[in-house]
């Protein structure tokens, strides 16, 4: 999705891109138990564990 995101003119580097390629096959779904204890809600723990492993394209995981 951030890549066509990207198309549509928003500003998504490359590098947030290629981030988000090498870790979406990598969840860390224990991380994202801990977020879900935290925050108390299921797809935003996933968002927050996602982001821990992007730190770089963190600020747009959630634009999708």
């Amino acid at each position: 999705m951030a890549k066509e995101q990207q198309k549509l003119g928003l500003p998504i580097t490359k590098s947030q891109i290629d981030e988000l390629e090498q870790n979406c096959n990598n969840l860390n779904l224990d991380v994202a138990a801990e977020h879900e204890k935290r925050l108390r809600h299921d797809v935003m723990a996933h968002v927050h564990a996602y982001g821990d492993q992007c730190p770089n394209a963190r600020g747009i995981i959630h634009w999708g």
